[in-house]
């Protein structure tokens, strides 16, 4: 059963009636009658309460749903005929979508493991949560690490990072060196990350504070990459917001040095991973998770 009520009977009519664009020629293709196939395009209209296909000179035409449907269907038959699935993910590319400076940190920990982990393809990652489900619903995407997405009984969410935030900024930064003060903050140039970290706090009086700082920040630029961010604050005097754990990484890659933020700016940061319900017990994918779980430790 699919993960959205429609069964496997159904998305295999919408992936048939996609690709060949008659309803005669998919009754062929599926040995039913038209009829069958039309119930069962129905059937899935009522479902989705999408059209899922308009006709055109040429044909059925399947929409942006359909096709999707179309594609879930392909990748629920692949899996569910792999003679093995943990070869067949030892012998593919594992699909991660995540942030350009957690890519960073994930693939330089695994060029320098010494155990054999599967060929890694990272992409970037799409702002629009729904598309992002999609990616996974669908299997186009292995592993998605970001903020986390709403629930969703087909897509497994694990606590990935959390922890406290802190300043990051050159190691060769003229005038801040062991420690940085609020004045110091206030009197630096900034840069933020266009799509943003999620800083929170449970005290509400903390967090209406550290708004009205971030808002007064004196902003140099603002950049939709988290790991330029991060490269311009090692080759300049800006500073930036960083999760500890992940300044700590940076640490070591590039010349850059990590320092507790001023009272006012202590806020909580958390992201997750996330991953398709299927691949619960696919060995080769939890090593993986574990292992990207230890490289953030």
């Amino acid at each position: 059963m699919a993960d959205d009520g429609l069964d496997m009977k159904v998305l295999k009519a919408i992936h048939v009636l996609s690709t060949c664009g008659s309803v005669t020629r998919a009754a062929e293709i599926l040995h039913v009658t038209p009829g069958a196939v039309s119930y069962l395009i129905n059937k899935a209209r009522k479902t989705t309460g999408s059209a899922l296909f308009f006709r055109t000179r040429t044909g059925m035409e399947p929409n942006t749903l359909a096709k999707e449907l179309s594609q879930r269907y392909q990748n629920i038959n692949h899996e569910l005929n792999a003679p093995d699935s943990d070869n067949a993910y030892a012998s593919r590319n594992i699909v991660v979508s995540t942030y350009s400076l957690a890519e960073l940190i994930l693939s330089h920990a695994a060029l320098n493991s010494a155990s054999t982990l599967p060929m890694l393809h990272f992409q970037p990652q799409h702002e629009s949560e729904n598309e992002r489900l999609i990616k996974l619903r669908n299997k186009e995407v292995d592993i998605d690490i970001g903020t986390r997405l709403p629930v969703d009984r087909s897509i497994v969410q694990i606590k990935f990072i959390v922890g406290d935030t802190g300043v990051l900024l050159s190691k060769e930064h003229p005038t801040i060196k062991e420690s940085i003060t609020l004045e110091q903050w206030q009197n630096s140039r900034h840069a933020i990350w266009a799509r943003g970290m999620h800083f929170f706090s449970d005290d509400i009086t903390k967090t209406n504070q550290f708004n009205a700082i971030f808002r007064d920040q004196g902003l140099s630029l603002v950049s939709s990459s988290s790991l330029s961010v991060a490269t311009l604050c090692a080759l300049s005097d800006l500073v930036i917001l960083m999760p500890k754990i992940v300044g700590n990484k940076l640490e070591k890659i590039l010349p850059v040095k990590w320092l507790s933020a001023p009272d006012e700016l202590t806020m909580h940061y958390e992201c997750f991973l996330h991953y398709h319900h299927s691949h619960v017990d696919n060995k080769n994918l939890s090593e993986l998770i574990t292992f990207f779980q230890q490289v953030f430790n």
